[in-house]
């Protein structure tokens, strides 16, 4: 199965909706056969054995129940919830049968590619924020929320992006609110430049549109 069924391109393709997890406690093979200037462990190409077996030690009681014989194929929720099971080994075909009609049961998975294309996106906000490039920050995160906006697999995404878009409006909305304390303390132009700052920074949330607003009632510049 390690040789035939996991390298199988099909699989491959199948599986990208799924996280993948390879969990055996066994060591008695070769645990560091060289694949190149790699070395690996000899029944699972890409991993060590020390590896394995954490996984193993780490997930077994979270996830699965029962006696494991090896090798068994269990496919689960992310709270550990049972959708199927397969002892021995199955064929190409049965895994990606199993790999589909998990699907109709959690509904449709988020692939490796949109996944890895969300974290740069949250990555590099995340950096824009910190260099206080607002404005870039906004559409890297409009991207996220854009892109991912019919896609119910992607809703952590959606999700976190959103919340960064909020925090950064709120933020916006404070500097709104402190630029009207300054205008009633008849520091207007103060309070202007803060407000056109809001605005320009931010556009693409409300609060570049309230601070529009904001700019529009105060006393004409002299």
């Amino acid at each position: 199965m390690d040789s035939s069924v996991y390298p199988n391109k099909d699989v491959i393709a199948a599986s990208k909706t799924t996280v993948n997890i390879f969990c055996n406690n066994e060591t008695e093979h070769a645990k560091d056969k060289k694949y190149g200037n790699e070395e690996w462990c000899e029944h699972n190409y890409g991993q060590k054995c020390d590896e394995h077996v954490a996984n193993h030690n780490a997930l077994s009681s979270k996830f699965f129940s029962g006696s494991i014989p090896n090798p068994t194929t269990i496919l689960c929720t992310p709270d550990g919830t049972e959708i199927a099971r397969k002892k021995g080994a199955p064929s190409n075909k049965e895994l990606i049968d199993m790999i589909k009609a998990a699907a109709t049961k959690v509904g449709p998975g988020l692939g490796r590619d949109e996944y890895l294309f969300a974290k740069d996106k949250m990555k590099a906000a995340e950096e824009q924020i910190a260099a206080g490039k607002t404005p870039d920050a906004i559409k890297t995160l409009q991207t996220v929320t854009k892109t991912f906006a019919k896609n119910p697999a992607a809703k952590p995404a959606l999700d976190a992006a959103q919340k960064k878009l909020d925090d950064l409006n709120q933020a916006g909305m404070d500097r709104i609110a402190a630029a009207k304390e300054a205008a009633a303390a008849g520091n207007v132009e103060e309070a202007r430049k803060e407000l056109k700052d809001v605005y320009n920074s931010c556009k693409g949330l409300e609060c570049s549109k309230a601070a529009e607003k904001e700019m529009a009632a105060l006393p004409k510049a002299k």
